[in-house]
């Protein structure tokens, strides 16, 4: 029995369980072919780097990568705006519009923090992995300051969105609009929370509040603190670290 218990003590230890964080421990950095000629730029995503970086090495591709404050605010209020005046056409009053409307806004945080914390920061297994996860995220952490990614394109919103509609309508049948027009509305408020984060000084303590918990995430705890628009989903799944 001793002799058992001795060779479980210094038996040899189990291997690291692969996060994240971890992902260049266990893989390599630098260009990683796509398609053809066309590369992604590849860095340790938690190394954080001042500046900015290209993604592609096609200026075309990089392109679509970019994207402004003003141009998902010309997007997506008028969407909003559409759905909830759809929700009232079917015959939901304003006060009820108002009630779901705000039940979408609550929803998008939720999504927002589950996205964040699930695919965002989610474990690459290999190659695909590592360059979707650089796409989607793993870039803006390689270079936080870099202004053209602090706002999603809509090239990717706006399907995301489609697809949301579609499963609040299957869910929800015709409370769906304004559901969806609040879900949308938290959505551009997240983003727009998340660039005014990034971009310096805020004078509103809230939002002063909340550069810091999300300036954390990027500088200190990447694997805690997902929520951007809201903490709460970090209070309630133990990840406010």
């Amino acid at each position: 029995m001793n002799e058992a218990r001795s060779g479980l003590l210094h038996s040899p230890e189990a291997p690291e369980r692969p996060t994240w964080s971890s992902t260049f421990r266990r893989f390599p950095t630098g260009p990683m072919t796509i398609l053809g000629p066309v590369t992604l730029d590849v860095h340790d995503w938690t190394v954080p780097r001042p500046g900015p970086s290209p993604l592609f090495n096609h200026p075309f591709l990089e392109w679509f990568t970019e994207s402004r404050p003003r141009t998902l605010a010309m997007v997506f209020l008028p969407i909003c705006a559409g759905f909830i005046w759809v929700g009232l056409v079917a015959g939901w009053s304003p006060s009820a519009s108002a009630l779901l409307f705000a039940g979408g806004v609550a929803l998008w945080t939720l999504l927002e923090y589950l996205t964040h914390r699930f695919l965002f920061h989610l474990t690459p297994r290999g190659r695909f992995g590592i360059l979707f996860a650089y796409l989607i995220h793993g870039g803006h952490h390689a270079f936080p300051e870099d202004p053209r990614r602090w706002v999603m394109p809509p090239i990717v919103t706006v399907p995301i969105a489609g697809v949301l509609f579609s499963g609040l309508y299957l869910l929800i049948g015709v409370a769906s609009p304004p559901v969806f027009s609040g879900a949308l509305f938290g959505y551009l408020a997240y983003d727009l929370i998340h660039y005014a984060c990034h971009a310096g000084t805020l004078r509103w303590r809230p939002l002063r509040y909340l550069r810091q918990h999300h300036i954390t995430h990027h500088y200190r705890t990447p694997a805690t603190r997902f929520g951007v628009s809201s903490p709460i989903w970090d209070h309630v799944f133990g990840t406010f670290r």
